[in-house]
């Protein structure tokens, strides 16, 4: 009997971390203005757009945008304001971005295979 509660509590955990959005990761990178670790997180073409300028880029080509942002905005913090539901095809998040002044960012995230990653990010300043 043992077996079979551990077996199913086994399962449970196994599966609860395949579902979980990335929050605290982001989170971390957006902090550290680690541009790679961002797009690792990200499906394999990302939209990724900064103050008005919009594209869709490969992981190489977004860490070379995101690079430039954080060059032109050192990070000082990130922190949420909002994160969406935990489960479904779908969720986003809204946080703030501080530097040398403050931005909305908003992240889409997409189920991709039992695992959430980013499909598109908005870096807008904030008024």
């Amino acid at each position: 009997m043992n077996y079979i509660i551990t077996s199913i509590l086994s399962l449970f955990f196994a599966f609860n971390a395949i579902f979980t959005i990335p929050y605290q990761e982001v989170e971390s990178a957006f902090a550290q203005g680690n541009a790679a670790k961002i797009m690792n997180l990200g499906t394999t073409k990302m939209l990724i757009s900064i103050e008005g300028s919009e594209g869709i880029y490969s992981k190489s080509q977004g860490t070379q945008v995101l690079n430039n942002f954080f060059k032109n905005n050192p990070p000082k913090s990130f922190s949420y304001g909002f994160k969406g539901k935990d489960s479904g095809a779908s969720t986003f998040a809204m946080g703030e971005y501080h530097s040398n002044s403050v931005f909305r960012v908003s992240i889409k995230f997409k189920n991709v295979n039992t695992q959430h990653q980013i499909e598109s990010i908005t870096i807008t300043p904030q008024k």
